[in-house]
């Protein structure tokens, strides 16, 4: 297992010598996934949180309809899990799928105490992942609430510009709360502009 991403992933956030790096690294495990296997199903309890070493994932509910509605893709160098199911215990209400091959590297949750203890700093590192995930949200809200459909697309590749090389459009769509139908004429009025 390469640790070098994650360990830079770390640092810039917090100091960790090698010392404790190699303590984290014996209370995390790698595990790989397949395109369209899953972290973790809605319903069931997210047992891990996992940092995304290669590959590009996605969170998602399914309403009473069955449709799909995406709340957050996870790309390299991003953790992904369903965080309340992790911290509460509770069922969780996302499923969260590989839409490519991908190498994770995750932490059990009943070893985030020992995490903790064993490495203080870490506490610190993941309050910085907790807010940062929180601000990010908010801001995601507030975006669905206040921009049109084409804006939240401009906004979404200007954050990520190679989105549309890893993901499928409708994944794209259901992220913006729109059709794929609507979807393919906001892609045409930007092309004749």
């Amino acid at each position: 297992m390469d640790t070098t991403s994650y360990r830079k992933h770390i640092e810039k956030r917090i100091p960790i010598t090698d010392e404790e790096f190699n303590t984290l690294l014996t209370l995390v495990k790698p595990l790989s996934l397949k395109k369209k296997e899953a972290l973790v199903h809605a319903g069931e309890l997210c047992e891990y949180q996992g940092y995304i070493v290669k590959g590009c994932m996605r969170s998602y509910l399914t309403d009473q309809k069955g449709t799909e509605h995406v709340i957050q893709f996870g790309f390299e160098d991003w953790y992904i899990g369903d965080m309340m199911s992790f911290l509460t215990g509770k069922p969780a209400d996302y499923t969260v799928e590989a839409l490519e091959n991908c190498e994770l590297i995750v932490f059990h949750r009943n070893q985030a105490d020992e995490l903790y203890e064993k490495l203080p700093g870490m506490e610190r590192y993941f309050r910085i992942m907790i807010q940062n995930a929180f601000i990010a949200m908010q801001a995601r809200l507030i975006s669905t609430m206040s921009q049109s459909a084409e804006q939240r697309y401009l906004a979404l590749l200007e954050k990520f510009p190679k989105i549309e090389l890893q993901i499928a459009q409708h994944h794209i769509a259901s992220y913006l709360g729109i059709t794929p139908e609507a979807l393919s004429r906001i892609r045409r009025k930007l092309v004749q502009k």
